[in-house]
């Protein structure tokens, strides 16, 4: 049974229903796995948590394009393993055609706060508005900023039903940069589970363990960069590029040419 099938027998959520989960100050917990596995804790789950639908969609496109400084500061705080670290990118909803200039705060290596506001577009350079907001809510200046890296994926929304907390499942990701060839990924699903106090009792991280499934995430960031450009600093990642090649068919993605 294909993922949208399953999906498909989950209760249904609105936007409005949800907006009590938004938990825009939270601690994220991210999972890598294969569609079959994904598949098989989705029927075990499909009981205890609602799925998003807007306009009896239950899938839905997304497209980001993320900034950091000319010199990378901000993936490499991530790659080096600051516990105190930033990430910008707009994001654009493309079924409801809404676009976001975000800032995430990853708060001592555990707690996520995130701001955001609402803009035209993706802006490939910022404007003025974007520019004085990401000058007031971060350490950096628009003029070390530079777009990096483009992703286009698709995501799953559940809540559970204590409306506790709230989980994505992102699946067929592509990186990419303007006129740069498309770099896929098939067969990887990177789940993240948002709540206020974390997932120790959530009934998904029993059937994860259950599969043998365990925290292994990365911001999909720095997981396009470290997987498709070949001259970035990628080597504290080796473990969980290791784990991403062998679910996606035991393939390498590493490439001689950067993104841009």
């Amino acid at each position: 049974m294909k993922t949208e099938e399953i999906i498909s027998g989950f209760g249904p959520i609105s936007l409005e229903e949800m907006d009590s989960v938004k938990l825009m100050n939270r601690i994220d917990t991210k999972y890598v796995m294969s569609v079959p596995v994904l598949n098989d804790i989705l029927q075990k789950i499909s009981d205890n948590y609602f799925a998003l639908e807007i306009d009896s969609q239950r899938v839905f496109p997304y497209k980001s394009l993320y900034y950091d400084t000319v010199n990378n500061y901000m993936y490499l705080a991530h790659h080096n393993g600051r516990l105190n670290r930033f990430k910008i990118r707009f994001r654009k909803y493309i079924s409801s055609n809404n676009t976001f200039l975000e800032i995430k705060f990853k708060q001592k290596g555990i707690r996520t706060i995130k701001k955001r506001i609402e803009v035209d577009d993706i802006e490939p350079f910022l404007g003025k508005k974007t520019g004085s907001y990401i000058e007031k809510h971060t350490p950096f200046s628009v003029s070390e900023l530079e777009p990096k890296i483009y992703t286009d994926f698709s995501r799953i929304t559940l809540v559970n039903k204590d409306f506790s907390e709230r989980v994505t499942i992102d699946q067929n990701l592509t990186f990419y940069f303007n006129g740069n060839t498309p770099f896929s990924l098939n067969n990887i699903i990177i789940l993240e589970l948002k709540s206020e106090g974390g997932a120790s009792k959530s009934i998904l991280v029993e059937s994860l363990r259950e599969k043998g499934v365990f925290p292994k995430g990365m911001s999909k960031y720095c997981l396009g960069r470290a997987l498709s450009e070949g001259d970035i600093k990628n080597n504290n990642f080796k473990e969980k590029i290791l784990t991403f090649n062998k679910i996606e068919n035991g393939s390498f993605y590493f490439r001689n040419t950067a993104c841009f």
